[in-house]
């Protein structure tokens, strides 16, 4: 009988009845509980805002934030003028008060993109709001729309706004959709404040009901 050589090693006779009979050394397996245990990635908890990619648009990748971080409307035209590098996504944080600690203000990230068609299914889980354009084109390929569904059936699911001047046409589609309305003046900066605290307000309520696995 051959001997154990290791604690973690047996001696396993090939079964052949000679002599000169051959063995082979086969390791026992390692209990469950003492193997490394791989941890599990964490999602994301930052919510995702989707914005038109075409450049006639009155808000895009290139000034989303200046406009719903800064509270500042900047056009689109100035926005590219001044920046050499065109971004398919930003990180806009957003500063609001603490409700747990009054008197406080917290930072709390958001996702800017354009192109979401390189979202997975998993970031779409985190998309809690879209600028729309007007064209039904903007929602190709959307998880709703490649199922035989239409852009109404979108905002059942994502709170839809559309941003325009104040004076200006409401393009056919956004009137028959879902989809909150803010105005700005096209000159009046100082008013631009008032349309993001309501973009604010209504996304928070929205996403209250809709969204409570999101951080915001």
């Amino acid at each position: 009988m051959n001997r154990l050589s290791a604690d973690n090693q047996v001696n396993v006779s090939c079964g052949f009845h000679s002599d000169s009979c051959c063995s082979a050394t086969v390791n026992k397996p390692t209990p469950v509980a003492q193997q490394q245990q791989t941890p599990a990635m964490k999602e994301s908890r930052v919510p995702i805002i989707i914005v038109p990619a075409t450049l006639s648009s009155v808000i895009t990748v290139h000034n989303a934030v200046d406009f719903l971080q800064d509270y500042k409307y900047v056009s689109v035209e100035d926005k590219k003028s001044c920046s050499r590098k065109r971004e398919s996504d930003v990180l806009l944080q957003r500063k609001k008060p603490d409700i747990s600690h009054p008197g406080q203000m917290i930072t709390v990230p958001y996702q800017i993109l354009d192109n979401p068609s390189r979202l997975s299914l998993i970031d779409w889980k985190r998309v809690v709001a879209v600028f729309v354009a007007g064209p039904t084109w903007q929602f190709k390929g959307w998880p709703w729309t490649v199922k035989g569904g239409s852009p109404a059936d979108i905002f059942t699911k994502i709170k839809g706004f559309h941003l325009k001047f104040t004076g200006s046409k409401l393009e056919a589609n956004v009137q028959t959709w879902d989809v909150q309305v803010l105005e700005i003046s096209s000159t009046k900066r100082h008013l631009d404040k008032a349309s993001v605290l309501k973009f604010w307000d209504t996304l928070d309520k929205f996403m209250v009901k809709n969204c409570p696995h999101l951080r915001f």
